[in-house]
């Protein structure tokens, strides 16, 4: 990425007027189009004017008029367009709303005004934003070496390197952060002037609670250029500007000021900054709602075996050819659904579906802010995010930042997991087997991973497979075990905890003796009359195995009684 100003040092002018062409292209798909365009789409295009039927039109060379309250089938709506003309508008922007247009597009036909459509349902603050943004990217001095005029580039990489590229002029830290006050890129160059806020906000990728935080997000956000704000506490000088498109506020930027304070450069820097900042987070935020309802309808599809051939759903699901891509799975509860819909026990209650739809409604925010590329959608056990991601490590990384916004919605009884990368959608079930394995596996007490991956919980996935045989067969079981279970249920003994803890030990009596809080003397007591009394041959390595995996899933699935207290029925 080239530097923010001129290679002189010079701030360049300020950026010239786009094309209507290259306003279409920047705006990409079909939910703002040309109707007509009589004058060719090499005509200038240099702002947005929204129009209020009660006011008269201002000249406006090369604007582009939002016909906010105007329609296209009455002999007002042309009078309208013919003032639209007269004051010098490239092209009005309208919603047909089923209306017969015929009139109102010749009309600008014989005018030279160009006429553009936007979806009815589409707000217009979001077509106002959309047009403003786009136009805020078109070509200047200013403008990174390899963007391309009107071009929206899809949120990612670029806003780092716009980060970098600022914290270089600057010679401060610099974070992008959206309205939520999440930290979604920050700047990775060393020598730049840093303090513990900044480092503490890059590692939870949102900005601590500060006591004046409040304070200056008004003040940024109402500010029409920088703010900069004295040293604090533990907070270093810094500069912020809000990120706008046009008027809706997107998100803000944050600079830390260097010992000798901010330039003029710099300041300059700052805004042009938070301009090329904006189209990146405006894709994120105007994803069509239709297209999000499509990908996660197609992913929960997908998940339950019953989705489309391979090629569509991935297709659907924004994947090209060759992609590799994860799932992470989300659950409020401790996993507790999760594990719930693994054991088709049936739909969460109210309760849970309740707080998994709040769930996946704060992933999917968090994924319109860091990885627009990212799928989400709700199942009644858990929130599952496809992401692209080509290493395990990146899908880690992600499912970190997400547990942190998301236990921070929906309280610290949530546990992630990631699977391995995985190159074909045909293997959804697979895909599926594997998240819901990894959750489980961290759902027992005393699991504490926040989030886990395959390779994490691998060794817990096969025991839980294991047992599961154990469960849908029980002839396999060994009869010895049932007969001891019983026992000690009946009799109030712990044959089946002293058996757990000599086998976790490897024989070692000493330290079996010593976690039980017994003598030795007692302990080997107590492994004889479990031979004894249940025919428990505990000398075969292979009887000791398939033991030692009964009596843990029995302990974890309650038909293990509790430890008892040292016991008479013991001697």
């Amino acid at each position: 990425m080239s530097d923010l100003t001129s290679p002189g040092g010079a701030v360049e002018p300020p950026p010239a007027p786009g094309t209507l062409g290259q306003l279409m292209d920047g705006i990409g798909g079909a939910r703002i189009r040309v109707l007509v365009a009589p004058a060719g789409l090499g005509v200038p295009v240099s702002g947005t004017v929204i129009h209020d039927p009660g006011d008269p039109l201002p000249p406006s060379p090369a604007a582009v008029l939002l016909l906010v309250g105007s329609g296209v089938g009455s002999a007002s709506d042309t009078d309208v367009l013919r003032g639209a003309a007269e004051a010098g508008f490239t092209a009005v922007v309208v919603k047909r709303r089923g209306q017969d247009a015929q009139r109102f597009l010749d009309e600008a036909r014989s005018r030279g005004v160009a006429v553009l459509a936007a979806d009815d349902e589409l707000p217009w603050r979001s077509v106002d934003a959309t047009l403003s943004c786009t136009l805020a990217a078109f070509g200047s001095g200013a403008l990174t070496g390899s963007a391309t005029p009107g071009s929206v580039p899809a949120a990612g990489g670029e806003l780092f390197e716009l980060a970098d590229a600022l914290a270089v002029v600057v010679g401060g830290s610099v974070a992008v952060e959206d309205l939520d006050q999440n930290v979604i890129a920050y700047s990775k160059v060393t020598g730049v002037r840093i303090d513990a806020v900044r480092e503490r906000g890059i590692l939870q990728r949102r900005v601590p609670d500060m006591p004046e935080q409040r304070r200056q997000y008004r003040q940024v956000l109402a500010a029409a250029g920088p703010v900069r704000f004295p040293a604090m506490a533990e907070e270093l000088p810094r500069a912020a500007v809000a990120i706008r498109a046009g008027t809706l506020p997107l998100g803000t930027l944050w600079a830390i000021e260097p010992d000798q304070g901010l330039t003029a450069k710099a300041e300059v820097a700052l805004v042009e900054a938070a301009r090329l900042a904006a189209p990146h987070l405006l894709q994120a935020l105007n994803l069509p709602e239709a297209e999000r309802r499509m990908r996660r309808d197609t992913l929960r599809a997908v998940l339950n075996n019953a989705g489309p051939p391979p090629d569509e759903a991935a297709e659907a699901l924004g994947l090209r050819t060759g992609t590799r891509f994860c799932l992470a799975v989300f659950a409020p509860g401790g996993g507790r659904t999760a594990v719930a819909g693994h054991d088709r026990r049936g739909a969460a209650d109210a309760a849970d579906a309740a707080l998994l739809t709040h769930a996946e409604s704060v992933l999917t925010r968090h994924c319109a802010a860091h990885r627009t590329d990212a799928t989400v959608a709700a199942t009644a056990g858990a929130v599952y995010v496809l992401l692209p991601a080509a290493a395990p490590a990146v899908g880690r990384r992600f499912a970190e930042g997400a547990l942190v916004a998301l236990r921070r919605a929906a309280g610290e009884d949530v546990r992630a997991a990631v699977t391995r990368p995985y190159d074909d959608l045909g293997r959804a079930a697979a895909l599926r087997r594997e998240a819901d394995a990894i959750l489980r596996a961290t759902a027992g007490p005393g699991r504490k991973d926040p989030v886990a991956t395959t390779t994490d919980v691998r060794h817990r996935i096969l025991l839980d497979r294991l047992g599961d045989e154990l469960e849908r067969d029980p002839w396999l079981r060994l009869s010895e075990i049932d007969e001891l279970l019983e026992h000690d249920r009946a009799g109030g003994t712990d044959y089946a905890a002293t058996a757990v803890a000599w086998l976790d030990a490897l024989g070692d009596i000493a330290s079996a003796a010593a976690r039980l809080k017994v003598h030795p003397n007692t302990l080997r007591h107590r492994l004889r009359r479990i031979r004894e009394l249940f025919r428990v041959d505990l000398d075969d390595p292979d009887v000791r195995l398939a033991a030692w995996l009964e009596l843990r899933r029995a302990a974890e699935s309650g038909r293990a009684p509790r430890p008892a207290v040292e016991s008479a029925a013991h001697r």
